[in-house]
């Protein structure tokens, strides 16, 4: 790696780590330079402002799900499938449901990084349908239906990330056996 590459990469992994632990609001520019190691200028060289950084870090949160996805392409999964891999990857790293959860907020709080963050999870959103498509072809399931399924799995799995964080005694187990039974409830799903 280049010094612009470790520089780029260190603001993004500081920048995660600040969402998670103060939120999008409190990861400032002045707390970035402090965790990053780097300077101002190394921000805006690399980023055109906070947004962008917090943008960057979306980007990187969901690769791992994107690249988890293309693999389903060539093996369709059902919606019960792809609600416990996300589960299951969330309860191995729960600071990337930390993530999306201050993420969230912070879309909810910027109208600007809002619409920025939502382009960027549109494409997660696409990528999951895509893969419960050839999952719906494969088992004679009306293509329509995906749009719910892809809808209530997101909704699941964000659910289990933010109870995680927000209910005291949450049962984490029991609540992925429940997502991924209510997914079977249809006939193949």
């Amino acid at each position: 790696m280049t010094d612009k590459t470790t520089s780029r990469q260190a603001i993004i992994d500081a920048a995660g780590e600040l969402i998670r632990s103060h939120g999008v609001q409190g990861a400032s520019i002045a707390r970035l330079v402090k965790l990053s190691g780097t300077s101002a200028g190394a921000i805006y060289h690399h980023f055109s402002g906070k947004n962008a950084v917090v943008v960057a870090v979306a980007r990187e949160a969901i690769a791992v799900p994107l690249r988890a996805l293309e693999e389903y392409r060539h093996r369709p999964a059902s919606p019960a499938e792809l609600a416990s891999f996300a589960m299951n990857a969330l309860a191995v790293a729960p600071e990337l449901g930390d993530l999306l959860a201050q993420l969230g907020a912070g879309a909810g709080t910027d109208d600007e990084l809002g619409q920025q963050l939502r382009a960027e999870f549109a494409l997660l959103r696409d990528s999951m349908e895509e893969t419960m498509l050839a999952w719906a072809q494969a088992n004679d399931i009306p293509g329509g239906r995906v749009s719910g399924y892809s809808q209530l799995l997101a909704g699941l799995t964000l659910g289990y990330a933010s109870q995680r964080v927000l209910v005291d005694g949450f049962d984490e187990s029991g609540y992925r056996n429940q997502a991924v039974q209510l997914l079977k409830l249809s006939k193949n799903g």
